[in-house]
């Protein structure tokens, strides 16, 4: 039996496929999506597929662009670093303006040099690791970096749960976690807070006594778990069997999936995300409406359907301005882009292509969900030179 998300998967294939076939005779303007069509992430990247094309209903309702059909074309990254590399290049031997996507920091680095060599624009939607628009100026993203939730958890930590003490437990072997222990452990300090301890476990340890024996020792008023689901969830569950009644808190790493390995533990924890239904933004609020409409449920959890949404519509918004399907033209509207009201929140982007002051969505686990706490920027200036 198939799952639902391969289901969904395999209808909104045939409707890009028959849409194409009708689209053939017109005057079309070709966005490549660069995503799983096969491989592993096919059923994550379910999501991702339905807010394209949401978005794409939405510009082409609107006149298109520049008074041309917008056509989406889903070039296969077949779930590997190496499949989306294959994927830009084909997408720089087609007439596309622009490609959109990259899951995965990995699949992103991938991408990016490839197009911006072909001075192709691209937006990556959900890839947080700083680097990937440094690579050159025709790569942006509208997902914050891990530099940024690093920089803003450490505030939170300190103004919102008053902790004073923390202790960071890092995962050695995986860029995302060193990446975001290095920006909370500065932003932390620089708030006036104490990091009692550093503590390191590898991305298959399953066992984490012996670490948190330290963390029972010392008693921190936040554990700071810049990981993913599984190792957060053991982790939590092994410190309340073992008393440890500090307050936990996560990256946008840290999805429903902790429950699974952290049971009711899990519950009283904090975590950073891109988005949550619970949102106020007019545009996310538009968003769950047409989606609950189009597909006859509700958008509840998958962040990858707002973040490409908001991707697909920041590069049309752009083209209107730029009044042209140059690329060179659409990279520069893309760069000047300011207080675009997206689903995910304002977009903004700073001189590196990256969103400047996005809103960091802050989650409690409660019960087996997510609930929505608030949309987070600090009073403070965040001077992340200063941290890098």
């Amino acid at each position: 039996m198939l799952r639902p998300g391969l289901i969904i998967m395999q209808v909104i294939f045939l409707l890009a496929g028959s849409n194409a076939a009708a689209l053939g005779a017109e005057d079309t303007v070709k966005v490549a999506v660069n995503v799983a069509k096969t491989g592993i992430k096919v059923e994550s990247d379910a999501g991702m597929f339905l807010g394209a094309e949401l978005a794409a209903e939405k510009i082409n309702g609107q006149g298109g662009l520049l008074g041309k059909r917008l056509e989406l074309i889903y070039t296969d990254n077949r779930s590997t670093p190496l499949g989306a590399k294959q994927a830009a290049e084909l997408a720089a031997k087609m007439d596309v303006i622009a490609v959109v996507g990259g899951g995965r920091s990995t699949f992103a680095m991938a991408m990016a040099p490839v197009l911006q060599q072909a001075q192709i624009p691209m937006i990556t939607h959900f890839s947080t690791l700083p680097d990937i628009t440094l690579i050159g100026d025709y790569i942006f993203r509208v997902c914050y970096t891990d530099a940024w939730q690093g920089n803003i958890l450490g505030r939170y930590a300190y103004d919102e749960l008053s902790a004073r003490k923390a202790i960071v437990l890092e995962m050695v072997d995986e860029v995302y976690s060193t990446t975001l222990a290095s920006y909370f452990v500065k932003s932390f300090e620089l708030a006036g807070g104490e990091i009692l301890w550093q503590g390191y476990y590898k991305s298959k340890t399953m066992d984490f006594a012996e670490m948190l024996s330290q963390v029972e020792a010392l008693k921190p008023d936040v554990v700071f778990v810049p990981g993913y689901s599984k190792d957060a969830g053991w982790i939590i569950r092994q410190a309340r069997n073992m008393g440890i009644g500090s307050t936990f808190l996560g990256g946008d790493g840290w999805g429903l999936l902790t429950y699974s390995f952290g049971g009711d533990a899990v519950d009283g924890s904090y975590s950073a995300d891109h988005w949550h239904p619970g949102v106020p933004f007019a545009a996310s609020k538009e968003l769950l409406d047409r989606y609950e409409k189009k597909y006859g449920q509700r958008l509840i959890k998958s962040t990858g359907t707002p973040l490409i949404y908001d991707a697909i519509m920041v590069l049309a918004d752009a083209v209107r301005r730029a009044g042209s399907l140059d690329r060179t033209k659409i990279r520069d509207a893309i760069a000047q882009t300011s207080g675009f009201q997206g689903a995910t929140g304002e977009l903004t982007f700073d001189a590196d292509g990256d969103p400047l002051n996005k809103q960091l969505i802050i989650t409690r686990f409660e019960g087996g969900d997510k609930k929505f706490v608030k949309p987070y920027i600090p009073t403070f200036e965040p001077k992340m030179s200063s941290l890098r």
